[in-house]
This record gives C-alpha cells, sequence and structure tokens, in this order.
C-alpha cells in the first residue's frame, strides 16, 4: 500500500480547505502494512481524536492497513493508540462500546439486556426500550448496540434522534421507504416526539413493518414510556410490547469510575481523595468532566503540581458556575430576547446573516455552559448536523478574541442565563 493512494483516500473524503488546515501537519509514514500518523503536539492530537479521527478512519476503511498514531509529549514521544484494523472500524464512534461503559451491580441488567440485543442476529428483544434520566448513560447503550450489530454487516442500521428524524421527513419524500430498507432502527430522545405529533403515525407504520419483518427496533428515552401521555394509545401499546429497562443515574461508585478514567486518559495524577471529593462534588459526569477538564488545562499550561490551595480555588469556582441547571430553553430564551428573534426562527432554517448569528451564538453558550456535542447541539438546533453545529461554536469562538463588545455581549449573555437560573430554582 503506498502513500499516494492514503492521500488520494483522505482528499476524497475530506475538503481541500480541511485538509490545508490540517492534513499537512499529519506526519505519515506507511511501512509493513502499518500507516503511522505522527502529531507535531498534544493539543493536536486531542483535537484530532475529537473532531477528525472517525471520518480519517473510515476513509481508510478496507485498505488492509493498521493503524498506529504517535505524538511527541513534552521530551518523549508515546503511542497514543494501540494498532488497529481499519476494518474495525465502527460506524458510531470507536468509542461506543460496551467495554467503555461504567457499570455497578444497578446497572447489570440493562447493560447485560444491551449486550444480548447488540449480539444476537435475530431480534428476540423487539422492541428494545432504554429509559433513565439524562446523563445515565441511553444514547451510549443505543450507540453500542448499533455498532455491535454492525459487526454483523455494517449497512441498513439507522440510530438518530427525533430531531433529526423530523429532518429526514422534512428533506426527503421517500422517508419512510429509506427508512424502511434498514435493517436495524434506533431513535434517540423518543421523548421529544410530543413535539412532532405527525410522526407518530410513521412510526407506527415503521413499527409494524420492522416487527413483522423480525428486524431489531431500539429506542431511547428520557422518562418511562409508560408516563407519556402524548403518546397515541397504539404506538404506546407497541412500545411496551417488548423489553424495557431502566438505568440508574450515576451514583458515587459510577462517578469515581469515571474520574479515574479520565485521569488515566489525559494522564492527570489526582490522588484518591482528591478524586472521591470531586465524585461527591458533581453529581452531573458534564460537570464532573468539566472540572477534571480545567484540572488537566491548569497542570498543562500553569503548573505541574496542583496545590491544595489551588485546587480548591478551581472547585470553588466551578460550585459556583458549573453545577448550575442550565438548559437550552433558558440560553435560546435569553438568546432571543439579544437579539429580538424567535425560537422559532433560531430552530429554523432561515439564513438570514442576523438570524444565522444568533443561532450561532446560542449554539456557543450551550457548548460552553452545557457541555453538549456537537452532534447533540445539532439535534437540539433544529436536527442540524454535527458539522454546522462545530463551525458555529469556533466562529464565535475566533470573533470574540478580537472583538471586545462580543466578548462583552457574551458573558453578559451567561450572567442572564445564570439570573434565569437562579430565580427558576428559587
Amino acid at each position: 500500500m503506498s502513500r499516494e493512494l492514503v492521500d488520494a483516500a483522505l482528499e476524497r473524503a475530506f475538503s481541500a480547505d480541511e485538509l490545508e488546515k490540517w492534513g499537512s501537519s499529519l506526519g505519515l509514514a506507511v511501512e509493513d502494512g502499518v500507516l503511522t500518523v505522527r502529531f507535531p503536539h498534544r493539543y493536536f492530537a486531542d483535537w484530532f481524536e475529537s473532531h477528525a479521527r472517525d471520518r480519517f478512519e473510515q476513509a481508510l476503511t478496507g485498505m488492509g492497513l493498521t493503524l498506529a498514531y504517535e505524538c511527541r509529549d513534552r521530551s518523549r514521544s508515546r503511542i497514543v493508540r494501540e494498532p488497529r484494523s481499519f476494518s474495525q472500524a465502527l460506524p458510531f464512534g470507536s468509542e461506543f462500546i460496551f467495554d467503555n461503559f461504567l457499570v455497578n451491580n444497578k446497572n447489570y441488567f440493562p447493560l447485560a439486556s444491551a449486550q444480548e440485543v447488540g449480539q444476537s442476529r435475530d431480534a428476540s428483544y423487539n422492541p428494545f426500550v432504554l429509559c433513565g434520566e439524562s446523563g445515565s448513560g441511553k444514547s451510549f447503550l443505543l450507540r453500542a448496540i448499533a455498532n455491535a450489530r454492525s459487526e454483523h454487516g455494517g449497512d441498513g442500521i439507522f440510530v438518530a434522534g427525533v430531531e433529526e428524524l423530523h429532518g429526514l421527513y422534512t428533506s426527503r419524500t421517500d422517508a419512510r421507504k429509506f427508512l424502511m430498507s434498514m435493517h436495524f432502527f434506533g431513535i434517540d430522545d423518543l421523548q421529544d416526539l410530543a413535539r412532532y405529533q405527525y410522526l407518530q403515525d410513521e412510526m407506527l407504520a415503521l413499527f409494524d413493518h420492522f416487527h413483522l419483518q423480525h428486524k431489531q427496533m431500539v429506542f431511547a428515552c428520557t422518562g418511562k414510556v409508560a408516563g407519556f401521555t402524548f403518546l397515541a394509545p397504539k404506538l404506546k401499546s407497541r412500545l411496551e410490547w417488548g423489553l424495557s429497562v431502566t438505568l440508574k443515574a450515576p451514583d458515587l461508585d459510577i462517578r469515581t469510575q469515571y474520574a479515574q478514567a479520565r485521569c488515566r486518559e489525559r494522564r492527570l495524577d489526582l490522588a484518591k481523595d482528591r478524586i472521591l471529593l470531586l465524585a461527591q462534588r458533581f453529581a452531573d459526569l458534564r460537570n464532573l468532566e468539566g472540572c477534571l477538564l480545567k484540572l488537566w488545562a491548569y497542570r498543562e499550561l500553569v503548573h505541574d503540581h496542583i496545590s491544595d490551595d489551588e485546587f480548591d480555588n478551581i472547585l470553588n469556582y466551578l460550585d459556583d458556575r458549573s453545577v448550575t441547571t442550565l438548559s437550552v430553553d433558558q440560553i435560546l430564551d435569553a438568546v432571543c430576547a439579544q437579539f429580538d428573534v424567535t425560537r422559532e426562527n433560531i430552530l429554523s432554517a432561515g439564513r438570514k446573516h442576523e438570524l444565522v448569528f444568533a443561532r450561532q451564538v446560542a449554539m456557543y453558550l450551550c457548548r460552553k455552559h452545557l457541555g453538549l456535542s456537537f452532534p447533540e447541539l445539532g439535534r437540539a438546533f433544529g436536527g442540524r448536523d454535527h458539522s454546522t453545529a462545530l463551525y458555529s461554536c469556533k466562529k464565535v469562538e475566533q470573533l470574540q478574541r478580537d472583538d471586545k463588545s462580543l466578548k462583552t455581549m457574551l458573558h453578559a449573555l451567561t450572567e442572564k442565563c445564570l439570573a434565569m437560573n437562579e430565580t427558576s430554582l428559587a
């Protein structure tokens, strides 16, 4: 396998602008069937891991190469990822595998059930419904199931949120026919059907088709189907035909495991008592992740050793801000008031400059304060693609560096959102 064939595959998968921005910074070498990717520093490696690796690997699937990542870490080189075959690339992200799901005795049954659904070639539990609070791991297991099913044959697997499903129906006249051609049907955030009543008739038709053809269906929802009063009786009864499991919110044990795993990944050496304190302090994994990220950044950019005073200062600051229960709706309300637009305008396909900028600001604030992933942002903002969310956040981040008035406005919007949250909690 030559380097020229690798370059040609990447040129087909990425735009010229993308390759110009970061492609030249990659050191690529092919030898004895191994493609070695070398990064100039760990910051680029972290960016690549989050934003480009899945597409990079997918572009080279089937070329018979084995992958090794390396980057320069201060004074020594280290392997970022063990070599792996590109044929093993997973369609929904290599992080979504059952081995990566943190589990204790409260969630053994949901995990074991999900593994059975993922590894089975038939549809014994159909539909399979994952219920639980936000942050309990429903979306993770849905994608892990889809990844496992893809190993039996990667074609015909559909996984999306209700927002994305709505986007499919508004963009394709043959949406039902397209979905019926799938062999696996997975829907996340099922509770969002309350916003799109017309989709219930479509879901009923799809359900009957998939059930009759013995093709697997998996649904994930916040709450329990039994409590969804907005569901049509026929659809509700069908969703209750199969196996429904409830995931418990991450308890202290899971949060401790999570903090330990993230510390190992970032080589952040925190004492056991500090990890336990973080797990006790932050009940939400997103807030815990934000705290760990801040500690890691401090270690990388300021000082190798984090003193007790510095550790306490970071936690005290985050206590004031990160553990608030801000929502997308609160941020949208603040942005709509600032730009004199409606929520419907922001979530629409409108392309007027003022509207686009308001949407970008709202996405940036949701990313910054809620820690939403780019796919989650896309779903929350009218079923947009994750690349749109990524571009929006990056643009606002860049603009505020040179525009003091924009930075002031973003700060004021943050304060307004926090004030709204405090009022709602009072």
